[in-house]
């Protein structure tokens, strides 16, 4: 079973946060955990989002502007990925991924896996259940 059927699985009883959820977890398996996410963070400082990233890992994890995301993460192929793996459209992927990837980024940057820079510290990744569990409860 993939993650972004274990998130399906997941949130088939919430209403209301089941695309962001599957956003959420197409970008988890995507990415492929706390590497994938410092080379995210990376791209995003390349194309100008660096005060974005600040911002949620100071704790500022309010929605983010879709357009902004889609400026942010330019070049990397994330969004049509993600539509690719969750089956929705590139527009709804850019909604999901201005709500759900402040709250990665925050809880990756806290617990001190991944710098606000991009690089990994070397700290373990947490387990992909648990960081998917940890967004989930923010959204549902």
């Amino acid at each position: 079973m993939s993650i972004f059927d274990s998130v399906s699985n997941m949130v088939s009883q919430a209403s209301g946060a089941g695309d962001h959820a599957a956003v959420a977890g197409g970008l988890l398996e995507h990415l492929g955990g706390a590497g994938g996410v410092a080379s995210l963070i990376q791209t995003m400082h390349q194309n100008g989002a660096g005060g974005l990233v600040q911002q949620w890992a100071n704790g500022q994890t309010q929605s983010t502007d879709p357009n902004a995301i889609e400026q942010a993460v330019g070049g990397s192929g994330l969004i049509d990925s993600i539509a690719q793996r969750t089956g929705m459209s590139p527009t709804a992927v850019k909604v999901g991924l201005a709500t759900v990837l402040p709250l990665i980024v925050s809880h990756l940057t806290a617990n001190g896996h991944v710098t606000t820079d991009g690089q990994a510290t070397g700290n373990p990744a947490p387990e992909t259940g648990s960081l998917l569990q940890s967004v989930l409860g923010k959204l549902l």
